[in-house]
């Protein structure tokens, strides 16, 4: 019991608790333009919508094509995830054999199949992505002459979000195309952004990795976490080697960021090179993708390398996810967009979503199952 009380998310529960007992019934806290809940808050503001009709009114050209770009894009990350989810399930149910890492598909909790180590990037690419995906919602939606009642922030124990308010009325009546670009818009941006950053990090990081950087270590190694090893006896140190057998019969002169340990065997040893390194006292590691232009400091490469590898991995996710056909996503309003210009029948058009987002949800289900059930609890 004092263990699961201890664990960080339950402190941090606690004391959210505890901050909203004391400035809602202490000090009779109510600010304006924002609420206060036991888990959170909700920031509301409309000076935003100054911001996004300048915008629009220096480059409306610009902002048609791309959202236009964006529904195209839409229909295709639309038939991608479904092809992806289907072709990943056929795989573990009729190719079992060849089921890898490549078919994982789970869910990112933090503390659960997150550690905590991540946190901090994934709220970066968190922040980066709510604010470009909400952000181009909004601009499309005044591009369309859409009235926007507010816009917002927030956080929901560790989960920051944000929001653009359409007027539901004025949305309902605007054209199926103008409907249909704001709800690709924010998919598309967080696309963008995400490709932007791949681009971003093949200029800035070597394509190929130079080694392994460790990420934890017994308090008795003599290798530290962020230190990179190099090689062992010789042998480059990276994903094609980790889990080969290494030869020894008297040395191992492991080479690392700050110089050389050399230890002395006392008999021979032909296993794979993780597991020398576990005998070592280098508990996990991943792999270093230096700078082209080096900072002389592999922890800071590796920081500034794992931001930017959270930030594309969810921006490219998020896109793709939020453009399936499932109600409660953007991919379900782009979808309803093009049916409702052909078919006339609401109700026909509502009984097709569903059906659609019980299959998807169902993908999603299946594919969360056969990870779980094929390798186990997990945690990135």
């Amino acid at each position: 019991m004092i263990e699961f009380l201890l664990h960080p998310l339950v402190v941090l529960a606690i004391i959210w608790i505890v901050v909203y007992l004391v400035l809602r019934f202490v000090f009779r806290w109510r600010p304006h333009g924002a609420k206060l809940y036991p888990l959170g808050f909700i920031l509301r503001t409309e000076k935003t919508i100054g911001v996004f009709d300048r915008i629009v009114s220096a480059a409306p050209s610009l902002l048609k094509v791309l959202s236009d770009m964006g529904i195209a894009l839409g229909f295709g990350m639309m038939a991608f995830a479904v092809y992806i989810l289907s072709k990943n399930l056929g795989v573990y149910l009729f190719a079992p054999s060849q089921v890898g890492p490549q078919n994982i598909v789970i869910p990112l909790v933090i503390g659960v199949t997150i550690r905590f180590e991540h946190l901090p990037y994934m709220l970066f690419a968190l922040g980066v992505v709510l604010v470009t995906h909400e952000g181009m919602h909004g601009l499309i939606a005044r591009l369309e002459k859409i009235r926007i009642k507010s816009t917002g922030l927030f956080l929901f124990y560790i989960f920051p979000g944000g929001f653009v308010e359409p007027d539901e009325e004025e949305f309902k009546k605007a054209s199926s195309r103008a409907k249909a670009r704001v709800a690709a818009g924010g998919s598309f941006a967080n696309l963008v952004v995400g490709l932007l950053v791949v681009l971003l990090m093949l200029g800035i990081f070597s394509t190929t990795e130079a080694g392994v950087i460790v990420i934890e270590a017994d308090g008795s190694s003599d290798i530290q976490v962020n230190d990179v090893i190099y090689s062992v006896n010789g042998v480059p140190v990276n994903r094609n080697t980790l889990f080969e057998n290494i030869s020894a019969s008297e040395t191992l002169i492991i080479q690392t960021s700050r110089g050389n340990f050399t230890y002395s065997l006392k008999k021979p040893i032909n296993m794979p090179l993780a597991w020398v390194l576990g005998e070592l006292g280098v508990k996990r590691v991943d792999y270093y993708f230096p700078m082209k232009w080096g900072i002389d400091s592999p922890a800071a490469e590796y920081t500034i390398y794992r931001t930017f590898s959270w930030t594309q991995l969810i921006a490219i996710n998020v896109a793709i996810f939020n453009m399936m056909p499932i109600y409660f996503l953007d991919g379900s309003l782009l979808l309803s967009a093009l049916l409702e210009s052909r078919i006339k029948s609401e109700k026909a058009i509502k009984l097709l979503n569903i059906s659609l987002t019980a299959i998807c949800l169902l993908l999603l289900a299946a594919n969360i199952g056969f990870t779980f059930k094929t390798f186990g609890f997990l945690q990135i």
